[in-house]
């Protein structure tokens, strides 16, 4: 019987384990994989993902933390699409600060996608390579019930598409060659 226990329990350990949480900072409209954009400037969606949960509704509950940027630049437009926003976030240069969004089967704002659009700002001035990493608190709520208790993970999976800054010799090569193209049509 007490072989019986422990297996047990080993078991619900391996399946919490899981369970997880991963981030994807998109620019190219994959919100599954990561890829690199050349450009000085770009529009990005944060998406939310998560694993391990068998009731198919559960949710994303929020997220409550910052958007780190590898690289340089100003992060402007900075809006929530989750249904609620605790505190507005601000830019820190490329970074995001202050990130405070949930959404709530209490307020009937749960919504089982996954993955889920959460958070969405624009880059501009970016001089070097460009991609994110996360810090704070997500968590995924295991149901709809309007008293479940989140999961919270303060470790999550990061995937992140990575602007990319053409040489400037590069850049000057490709212009030629819109030149030259351009000569050719006329």
């Amino acid at each position: 019987m007490k072989n019986i226990a422990i297996l047990s329990i080993a078991g619900l350990a391996a399946a919490a384990t899981a369970q997880s949480v991963t981030l994807h900072f998109d620019i190219d409209g994959d919100p599954l994989g990561g890829s690199d954009v050349v450009a000085d400037s770009a529009s990005w969606t944060v998406y939310a993902s998560f694993t391990g949960y068998s009731d198919p509704t559960a949710y994303f509950g929020g997220f409550v933390g910052s958007f780190d940027a590898t690289g340089d630049g100003v992060a402007s437009n900075l809006q929530a699409l989750m249904a609620g926003e605790g505190t507005p976030a601000s830019a820190n240069g490329a970074s995001v600060e202050s990130v405070n969004i949930f959404n709530s089967a209490l307020l009937q704002t749960n919504d089982a996608s996954n993955p889920i659009a959460i958070f969405s700002f624009d880059t501009t001035g970016t001089t070097s390579e460009l991609s994110y990493s996360a810090t704070g608190l997500a968590s995924v709520f295991p149901n709809s019930g309007i008293f479940s208790l989140p999961d919270e993970y303060t470790s999550v999976n990061i995937i992140s598409d990575r602007l990319v800054i053409p040489a400037p010799g590069a850049a000057a090569v490709l212009g030629l060659g819109g030149l030259v193209a351009t000569r050719r049509r006329r």
